[in-house]
């Protein structure tokens, strides 16, 4: 009996390609995680304010406004292989030059740049490892972000490696990397095709129209978990830089909290195929702001075991979420995607200037008391999310 639909898709989940996607992935995201570790230099450097700081972030993230456009013209054109491919070269150039740059502007203009590539990427990648996923899509959206996390773990090290030893304009040197893997990939996927679905795509206003209510909540649920990730993975390094500690110490909690995320992304995708992606989404959405607290007056030996516990539940509810989005799209997953991904973007970029507006008037550790107790906020509208997996369509 065949393993793959009419279309070209397979049923059963393909171990082999959705590892190759999430390698990808890893490298990928191991250039954009340079920027938190670095960002106390590049503060100093160009004397920035931690509001300008903050906006750095806010400019990568600004073309994800387009990714529902992006994933919509993907669906229709099967466009997706070749953002994957490109995106790993193009981001690692950009991230890699930023030690040359020398003014606000220009590196607002470079990080938009590192962000058009960004949202290339994570507009197809899921996509395509969704439709290798076969009915284990939980699973397949881990194992996709374990690559971003471990990207994130390994990233400030080398970040940190590499500003110590060669300077940020030495980092230049790293990029090639990112080109090397881009090759790789092309070579791999040069006699692949995109499979199309068996139905076509419908209108992106129909899709939003018959996915509202899913929308409503995981909009609601990507509000809340913002004010949590976004203090921890932009500002924790520069945090405990200003409580005394090490810039290498300061790499080092940002790397134990990526750490345990790599655990929590792939647990929680596995665990919500069984239990369902509600419950998941509950025990996380709980238990993350409860832990921000408790770090906030943890020292030494308490504070990585914190810094464990929250990396697992906060990042947790990543691929949780790109799930429902999968799961009940039909054929306009890339759209659905995109749309995912210019919500949480946006949202995140919004809150990282809240928290460093709120940094600078009220200091580092009442704003990320706040962003605690704003992350509570995302439990009612869990419930606007479907109790089980929608029925396969098309």
């Amino acid at each position: 009996m065949s393993d793959t639909h009419p279309s070209g898709l397979p049923k059963t989940f393909q171990t082999d390609r959705v590892l190759a996607i999430a390698a990808v992935h890893f490298i990928h995201d191991m250039y954009t995680s340079f920027l938190a570790p670095v960002l106390p230099l590049i503060i100093k450097n160009l004397g920035l304010s931690l509001t300008q700081a903050g906006s750095l972030t806010v400019f990568m993230q600004l073309p994800s406004l387009f990714n529902p456009l992006i994933g919509a013209i993907s669906d229709k054109k099967h466009l997706s292989k070749p953002f994957l491919i490109l995106s790993p070269a193009f981001t690692a150039t950009f991230m890699c030059i930023i030690g040359f740059v020398p003014s606000f502007g220009l590196l607002c203009a470079t990080f938009f740049a590192v962000g058009i590539s960004v949202a290339a990427l994570h507009v197809s990648a899921p996509v395509m490892t969704a439709a290798m996923s076969g009915a284990s899509i939980g699973r397949g959206m881990g194992l996709f972000m374990v690559g971003g996390e471990l990207a994130r773990t390994a990233g400030p090290l080398i970040a940190v490696w590499a500003a110590s030893n060669l300077g940020l304009t030495g980092m230049w040197q790293l990029m090639f990397l990112g080109w090397g893997a881009s090759a790789v990939l092309w070579w791999r996927l040069r006699k692949s095709r995109e499979a199309a679905p068996s139905r076509s795509a419908a209108s992106f206003t129909a899709m939003l129209r018959e996915m509202r209510l899913i929308i409503a909540g995981v909009f609601g649920i990507l509000v809340a978990r913002s004010f949590m990730a976004s203090a921890m993975t932009t500002y924790l390094p520069t945090f405990l830089f200003g409580q005394g500690h090490s810039l290498w110490f300061s790499g080092i909690s940002l790397t134990v909290y990526e750490a345990a995320g790599v655990a929590g992304v792939y647990v929680s995708g596995t665990v919500s195929d069984r239990v369902g992606r509600r419950k998941v989404l509950l025990a996380a959405t709980v238990l993350s702001p409860v832990l921000l607290f408790l770090l906030l007056f943890s020292e030494g030996v308490l504070l990585f075991v914190v810094l464990l516990l929250l990396g697992f539940t906060t990042i947790a509810t990543g691929p949780v979420l790109m799930a429902v989005m999968m799961e009940n799209a039909g054929p306009n997953r890339a759209a659905a995607n995109g749309t995912y991904m210019a919500i949480s973007f946006a949202v995140r970029a919004s809150v990282i200037l809240v928290i460093g507006m709120v940094s600078d008037v009220y200091g580092m550790r009442w704003a990320f008391g706040m962003c605690a107790g704003a992350a509570f906020l995302g439990v009612p509208f869990i419930s606007l999310l479907p109790r089980s997996p929608a029925s396969p369509k098309g």
